[in-house]
């Protein structure tokens, strides 16, 4: 994806890269008091607001691979998986910071493209970029994000707090994305179809649930909230663990895409799998109490991405168990992600009953 005969890093120096980047930037938003230049960016919070923050590291190899992943788009992830914490936690997005190591011997449309993607959806979401730091690399790309946000504290949602019989929520599609980038390592070069495209933009392209995220918190709808990064079971399993919870999920509930549905059928995958097990989706976990059911309804008719009840919180004994028609399923095989493990994390042991 890097043309030949195109300026590399090395010619350009840091200096030149943090000023060709600094060019790109629309003009500072009303809180930058000071940012791209100085030692440290100066920004300010609104009145009796908390700071919240969050940090994702990318990794060449290990999170994107650049024969199937643009620079452009890959900008645009890079931000999207921050603003999608910020978001399961229901905070405005404010300021970010991006640190790369970059190859010297990368080219610097490369970079113009990644950051252009970048900024786009830093516009997209109100985001200033105000900083970060540079460094040549031997041979990988790691990309390092800071966003920093505010929200009031008293709305603020955090993965603790879910209560026994609260009602279990998920909002857009699951398992998109895991089978998007199934398909960008099985058909490199090739041309997809309308569902393959679909799944595929799903994984490159995601798009953090913001605005829901700040409506959950500010209406006071969830007890605890989480994005799915890591897959429905480890994600939701993140929460049960957090609260001292178990959960029961009804596998024939769980939203799928029209896209995914007609590739598993053709395939005769059951699709639910990839909806259990696939992570990078982005979309908002959340747990509520049954009072807030008929309001948040109502915001399934509202938003574009909608919102489905999956599932209730249980007691902590009961574990972490996923049912359909027939019974009990065997989630063993439906882990998610685990980076040190190098494969996919056991959730909660299901009840034995």
């Amino acid at each position: 994806m890097i043309a030949d005969g195109l300026v590399e890093l090395r010619e350009l120096g840091e200096f030149g890269l943090i000023a060709r980047i600094k060019e790109k930037l629309p003009p500072q938003a009303q809180g930058v008091i000071k940012g791209i230049g100085d030692d440290g960016a100066i920004c300010s919070l609104a009145k009796d607001k908390a700071l919240v923050s969050t940090v994702d590291l990318l990794v060449e190899g290990i999170h994107f691979d650049l024969t199937y992943t643009s620079p452009y788009f890959l900008g645009r992830k890079s931000l999207a998986v921050n603003l999608s914490d910020l978001a399961a936690m229901g905070a405005k997005p404010l300021y970010a910071l991006i640190s790369i190591a970059l190859p010297s011997c990368l080219k610097v449309e490369f970079v113009d493209e990644f950051i252009s993607g970048f900024l786009e959806v830093a516009k997209e979401n109100e985001v200033s970029l105000i900083g970060g730091d540079t460094s040549a690399s031997p041979d990988k790309l790691f990309i390092s994000v800071t966003l920093l946000g505010e929200g009031a504290k008293e709305q603020l949602v955090c993965r603790q707090g879910a209560l026994v019989g609260d009602d279990i929520y998920i909002t857009g599609t699951l398992g998109d994305s895991l089978w998007g980038m199934k398909i960008l390592q099985q058909k490199k070069g090739r041309p997809f179809s309308a569902a393959e495209s679909f799944l595929v933009s799903r994984h490159l392209n995601p798009t953090a649930r913001v605005k829901e995220g700040q409506i959950i918190a500010q209406r006071n709808l969830a007890h605890a909230m989480i994005d799915v990064s890591d897959g429905l079971l480890s994600d939701l399993g993140h929460i049960c663990t957090e609260s001292k919870v178990g959960a029961t999920i009804w596998a024939e509930e769980i939203p799928l895409s029209s896209s995914l549905k007609r590739l598993a059928q053709e395939k005769g995958e059951a699709p639910w799998k990839m909806a259990l097990m696939g992570g990078e989706d982005y979309e908002l976990l959340f747990t509520a109490p049954a009072e807030k059911a008929a309001e948040i309804r109502e915001l399934n008719k509202e938003w574009d991405c909608g919102v489905t009840k999956i599932g209730q919180i249980e007691i902590l004994a009961h574990g972490l168990v996923v049912k359909n028609a027939h019974g009990v399923i065997d989630i063993h095989q439906c882990r998610g992600y685990d980076h040190f493990a190098k494969s996919f994390l056991p959730p909660l042991e299901p009840s034995q009953r």
